[in-house]
């Protein structure tokens, strides 16, 4: 299930991402102001259930969210998306994947796993600044579907269309979340226009 985002906000900030000119401040500014302005939608169908409220005058209903939710950033460039989930958030637990490129396959090749405890009705969301090919996000699902995740989201800044119609042909019941769709892949299968390698410059490397 794919969700595009438009907002002039995300568009704008987009933008300046995309500039080659940003320098590294600007550039984690802009992916945390991406991030909040998503936060909101991609949060918006957590369970909940109601309660009773006491407030200074009287009883009244309200409600709380009832399910374990769980923020990953695929390192390292999913961690800019982190600090604005969890302002949004902050009860959230948080997990760590790590999953590297080979530069020769394009597969991706797990090198960190470090989660919270999980089950069925725990809610995933997994951060990532930019959704390529889709190998090191299928990498991720389906080890947490070996820890007995049922409920993945997907939350990438920019994506292409051959990574959004491989995870959803995999596995359909997956929610991707987008601020853009590019144009495709290059032959380093990069995605074109995209913004560059965003771990670097988000990290300034």
């Amino acid at each position: 299930m794919l969700n595009l985002l438009n907002h002039p906000i995300i568009e704008s900030e987009l933008t300046k991402l995309r500039d080659k000119r940003t320098s590294s401040e600007l550039f984690r500014q802009s992916v945390v102001s991406i991030g909040s302005c998503m936060a909101y939608e991609v949060l918006k169908n957590l369970p909940t259930r109601e309660i009773q409220v006491e407030t200074p005058l009287e009883t009244t209903k309200g409600i709380e969210i009832t399910s374990k939710v769980v923020f990953i950033p695929i390192l390292r460039a999913g961690l800019g998306l982190l600090p604005p989930f969890m302002k949004k958030y902050p009860k959230a637990e948080v997990g760590y994947i790590g999953i590297r490129r080979n530069e020769t396959t394009f597969h991706g090749e797990e090198y960190y796993f470090n989660v919270p405890e999980i089950n069925s009705e725990t809610r995933i969301f997994l951060l990532e600044i930019m959704l390529a090919t889709g190998g090191s996000l299928i990498s991720a699902i389906s080890r947490l579907k070996l820890e007995g995740a049922a409920h993945i989201n997907v939350v990438a800044l920019i994506s292409a269309p051959e990574g959004i119609e491989r995870i959803a042909t995999e596995y359909p019941e997956i929610a991707i979340y987008t601020a853009a769709i590019d144009r495709g892949l290059n032959e380093k299968k990069y995605i074109v226009p995209g913004l560059g390698d965003a771990g670097d410059r988000l990290n300034g490397t």
